[in-house]
């Protein structure tokens, strides 16, 4: 080949590296948020149940008359999720499960999972003071502190200050 061939093919092979790799790309294994849910499945199933028992705020079990898509589904578990005081311990555990499994529809519908907010590890704190006097004069204080959290019940602290004149 000469090198104006060699060029025109490497050209043409990157146009179809772009054109085609974002298709290569996809994951042909992940749920499709509108593909339908068999009513055997048992987190079908379970949003069911927590429906007849009133615990999905918004929803009946008449809802499921017909076909539900994964999004729809994750639609009433977010209602259920939103108002999870009304689940036994053994009910919530059974729905986070499940919202494992449609974390994705989840997000599309604006759901966040509450997380514990844990204490930093490291906290510090401080302060910076310029005083100027009418006489010219000046000083200056900085002063830092810091907060080790180790465990429930431990702390190393430290502090510090600074002045000059």
């Amino acid at each position: 080949m000469t090198g104006k061939a060699l060029r025109i093919a490497g050209i043409a092979f990157f146009a179809a590296l772009c054109l085609f790799g974002q298709a290569a790309a996809y994951n042909w294994y992940a749920p499709n948020s509108f593909d339908e849910v068999k009513t055997t499945s048992p987190d079908y199933q379970l949003v069911y149940q927590l429906c007849r028992d009133g615990k999905a705020p918004g929803y009946t079990a008449d809802f499921f008359s017909r076909s539900l898509s994964r999004y729809e589904l994750a639609g009433i578990m977010k209602s259920i999720l939103d108002h999870e005081k009304a689940l036994t311990d053994e009910e919530k555990e059974q729905v986070l499960a499940v919202a494992k499994r449609y974390e994705r529809e989840l997000e599309a519908l604006g759901y966040k999972k509450k997380e514990k907010r844990r204490p930093p590890r490291l906290s510090i704190t401080h302060d910076a003071r310029v005083r100027v006097n009418d006489g010219g004069d000046a000083d200056a204080r900085v002063r830092i502190g810091g907060t080790w959290h180790i465990g429930k019940d431990t702390d190393i602290e430290g502090r510090g200050n600074a002045s000059l004149s």
